[in-house]
């Protein structure tokens, strides 16, 4: 690299932190701007916001709904198992797509729909398959999806199916980022809150922003990178009024920690589709599980403004919503019908997060992309985390660009610099992350930072403590 670019990253939940990374790995200087600050001493205050709650659950692929969706998370899970560590699924397996008999007996082929979706994921892990035979990491194309008959301790099952997804566990996957931002040497201020970001007539840009102490400050940045979930959008507005994006929901759902007093013996994640027909059981560990029934969990949804960008349910994300209580209880009612090991739980954290989409039918989940909203200036908003390796890779390879442009990156070089920028994380593992007992100990601080119930930290098998499990957060 000719001249050593500055690059401000905005925003440290998963997209800014897989930014963050993949920069710097690529040669630039890299600052990340967090406005959270760590309640964990000796970390970095990343994922904190309410999109680490619903991360880890399913990628969007196992619905049967919209085969796009299907494609383009299947190119997400693709691109995340090369660029995350075995650690970040605690000892998950696959996911199981259950199908209720209950709406078979409705008129509803649930079941013919899941096949169809299964051949439209077989068909496209194939193709990628032929692509590139570096690909093919969850075996032959012809294995890559099956279907049982039956899922043990669920009721109402008609059939059930596996796909290559597995849930994340949000605290492993911060531990993960926070080890590898550390290594690159990502210059990482906490606090720091942005208040514009405004192009230079030298085709720089001046990111204003107040730190920790509240002392107002300019950093001038070669590229940005906008990662502010959906206060992006307002971000980008402002400095490229004449952007457009597709109309765009925001929709206010409600997700739930709860704890197993019983146990379970389902170490994998169980989405039962559909609406009144089921819910979501996700267990992190023996523990904790997150749970999601629709009906409940579905509170508002509106359509961003075109106009500004501005993002809806500020009031509600700081405050609550005054029927969260309500939604709570029914669908932990609710979710005991077909979940046995829920019937003595008990609710450990509720929680509101803001799911942005295409369309307004949550079961769709189209990649959103990466923006272009300058010369320099890029912009991801993650519908799913699942997404966020392959549109780490689709963003550095536009500040490449941007680069080469500027004679500042060769042109023969850049593909090489995209390649190693974007490896795995953790090539050579941390001492610690062999010794479960240190791995605990600093997923329970990023647990703490994320408000989450700290017993996710546990990994499947690993011991809990039980005292001071209980913890109730928005």
């Amino acid at each position: 690299m000719k001249h050593k670019e500055l690059h401000v990253v905005i925003g440290a939940g998963i997209a800014g932190c897989v930014a963050a990374i993949t920069r710097s790995r690529a040669g630039y200087d890299v600052v990340v701007l967090e406005g959270q600050q760590a309640r964990s001493e000796g970390t970095y205050p990343v994922c904190t916001q309410t999109s680490n709650i619903v991360s880890e659950n399913h990628s969007g692929a196992e619905y049967p709904f919209d085969p796009q969706s299907a494609r383009d998370c299947l190119d997400g899970r693709i691109e995340n198992e090369r660029f995350f560590p075995e650690t970040i699924y605690g000892g998950k397996t696959n996911s199981r797509i259950i199908a209720s008999r209950s709406m078979m007996d409705d008129g509803h082929d649930i079941v013919g729909q899941c096949r169809t979706n299964m051949d439209v994921i077989r068909a496209h892990y194939a193709l990628r398959c032929e692509e590139d035979p570096a690909n093919a990491l969850f075996g032959d194309p012809s294995e890559v999806c099956r279907e049982v008959p039956t899922v043990d301790g669920v009721e109402d099952v008609a059939a059930a199916f596996l796909t290559p997804q597995r849930g994340m566990n949000p605290a492993l996957v911060s531990t993960v980022l926070d080890w590898e931002l550390r290594q690159c040497g990502v210059d990482f201020r906490e606090g720091s809150r942005v208040q514009s970001v405004e192009r230079r007539t030298d085709g720089r840009y001046d990111v204003v922003h107040t730190d920790a102490a509240g002392v107002r400050r300019t950093l001038v940045a070669d590229q940005v990178s906008l990662c502010a979930a959906t206060a992006a959008f307002g971000l980008a507005k402002s400095l490229n009024p004449r952007i457009e994006f597709p109309q765009l929901f925001m929709a206010l759902r409600e997700i739930l920690y709860v704890d197993l007093p019983d146990g379970t013996e389902k170490n994998f994640t169980c989405l039962k589709l559909e609406d009144s027909y089921g819910g979501m059981l996700s267990p992190l560990n023996e523990h904790v599980a997150m749970i999601y029934h629709p009906p409940a969990g579905h509170v508002m949804n509106l359509v961003m403004d075109p106009v500004t960008g501005a993002a809806p349910y500020a009031r509600y994300l700081a405050e609550g919503h005054p029927e969260m209580r309500e939604r709570a209880e029914r669908t932990v009612s609710r979710l005991r019908d077909f979940y046995p090991e829920l019937r003595r739980s008990q609710i450990l954290g509720t929680y509101l997060k803001i799911a942005i989409n295409t369309v307004s039918d949550s079961r769709m989940r189209r990649n959103i992309g990466v923006f272009g909203v300058d010369s320099g200036a890029t912009m991801t908003v993650l519908p799913k985390w699942t997404m966020c390796a392959v549109n780490g890779r689709k963003e550095l390879a536009l500040a490449l660009e941007h680069s080469k442009a500027a004679g500042n990156v060769d042109a023969d070089e850049a593909e090489e610099i995209l390649a190693g920028a974007t490896r795995t994380c953790w090539e050579t593992p941390p001492d610690w992350a062999g010794k479960p007992e240190l791995l605990t100990a600093r997923a329970k601080k990023h647990a703490v930072n994320m408000n989450v119930p700290e017993v996710l930290a546990l990994r499947f098998s690993d011991a809990v403590d039980q005292p001071g499990l209980r913890q109730v957060a928005r």
